[in-house]
């Protein structure tokens, strides 16, 4: 091995090193109250079983609300509550049976071991977005442009503010998603069709790159044979995860029903849950999306506008020669398109976007600009309502100011200056 390509591991290794530990630090800052839901869903499934889990809808009925996400999610949660009470034991044995074992340890996971724990795979699946990254642009690009790359995501609030502070899951079911896209980049449709599968099973807001991704499958021109193994492999892996939920005869109906009526449609049916967007130019507070305009609901004004967007940016991908870079920058405008336009779109909704962006500025850095701006008003997008950490000046400019609404139209200008640059697609840059 040369000596450059083992600098190039360590420099690496040390990024990712230092990112997973100051996350790490950062998981012990707050416990939002959305990590209580995970981890009360996964010690009633480990107390009840799986079988008949989902239960009654009726949130009185749960500790702190029905469960209304997919099979793998609750499996994930499930596992994390085992691991914390099996660490729990062995803590107390310890401190127990050996005299200088620090009791500090056992306080600290009496109060915030299961908090810490639940967060853990959201962070490790954050380092491991920036992994993915890194492996797929080092066969595009030089090295230096691979970890150029990875350090931005890596730096960006996008990533560690979600993992970290709050303790959600989207950078779980965005990993298995980039896992899964940059399979059927190097043609492995059956990959692509089994991480993609896990992804809606775990979470189902990766389904707004489906217009994006067929047309790659058609252009690919997989064999019948292989397409035809890839749709067993979907089958098989959506059984082989949700059938413990309910191994009855009609359990493909009860799916049908779980995703349609309890999971899809969210449990905030307001114009917007905290997400700046059009929707909070309109109304900020408690507007339902069933409120008409010009006749006509906002939240089918919403799928109107959203769906137009995205066949717009279908077309544009198609029309002319097809590349990786026009597709990443396609699923990034997708996930924006689809966080300014939509009803109901929480300020977490945007997080899609950073990933395939961070990859498409690899291939052009004119873009770095919109990208740093757009995680600037992110990061105060999730800061609004959550308050962590503690910064009085900046929550009664949030509250107090129309902040909120010049980071909304912000976001639209944004997303306007990203349309013009993708209708330009700019040549690649640094490409070996």
């Amino acid at each position: 091995m040369k000596v450059g390509s083992k600098a190039g591991f360590w420099n690496v290794f040390g990024i990712i090193f230092v990112a997973l530990i100051l996350r790490l630090l950062l998981a012990t800052v707050a416990h939002h109250g959305d990590l209580n839901n995970n981890i009360s869903w996964g010690q009633i499934a480990l107390e009840s079983g799986l079988n008949g889990f989902y239960g009654s809808s009726n949130a009185d009925d749960w500790p702190y609300s029905a469960p209304n996400q997919p099979p793998l999610y609750i499996l994930l949660f499930a596992v994390v509550t085992f691991a914390w009470s099996i660490l729990h034991k062995v803590i107390w044995f310890l401190n127990n049976n050996i005299g200088f074992f620090p009791s500090t340890l056992v306080w600290f996971w009496e109060e915030r071991g299961i908090s810490f724990l639940a967060k853990t795979p959201s962070i490790l699946a954050d380092i491991g977005i920036g992994v993915l990254m890194y492996r797929y642009l080092k066969e595009k690009f030089e090295a230096k442009s691979a970890r150029f790359a990875l350090l931005i995501w890596l730096i960006n609030p996008a990533a560690w503010y979600n993992s970290s502070i709050w303790g959600q899951t989207d950078p779980i079911v965005n990993f298995l998603g980039l896992w899964a896209i940059t399979s059927l980049l190097k043609s492995s449709l059956v990959g692509f069709a089994a991480l993609f599968s896990l992804s809606v099973l775990f979470k189902s807001s990766l389904l707004i790159f489906v217009p994006i991704l067929l047309p790659l499958i058609y252009i690919k021109k997989f064999s019948k044979k292989t397409v035809a193994k890839s749709l067993l492999v979907v089958v098989l892996t959506v059984f082989a995860i949700s059938l413990w939920f309910h191994p009855y005869l009609d359990h493909p109906l009860w799916l049908f029903n779980l995703y349609s009526q309890r999971i899809l449609p969210g449990e905030i049916g307001y114009l917007t849950a905290n997400a700046f967007n059009i929707w909070w130019l309109v109304d900020p507070g408690n507007t339902y999306d069933s409120q008409s305009y010009f006749g006509i609901p906002a939240q089918f004004w919403g799928l109107l506008l959203a769906s137009a967007s995205i066949f717009y940016i279908v077309w544009q991908l198609t029309v002319k020669k097809f590349s990786d870079k026009k597709l990443l920058f396609a699923l990034s405008l997708s996930a924006f398109s689809a966080f300014l336009l939509l009803t109901r779109m929480h300020e977490r909704y945007l997080y899609p976007f950073f990933v395939y962006a961070t990859l498409f500025v690899a291939y052009s850095r004119h873009y770095l600009p919109i990208y740093i701006l757009l995680s600037v008003s992110h990061l105060l997008n999730l800061y609004n309502l959550f308050w962590v950490p503690g910064f009085p000046f900046l929550k009664r400019t949030l509250e107090a100011t129309s902040l909120p609404w010049i980071l909304s139209v912000l976001n639209i200008a944004l997303f306007g200056a990203s349309m013009r640059f993708y209708q330009k697609d700019q040549k690649p840059s640094s490409i070996k």
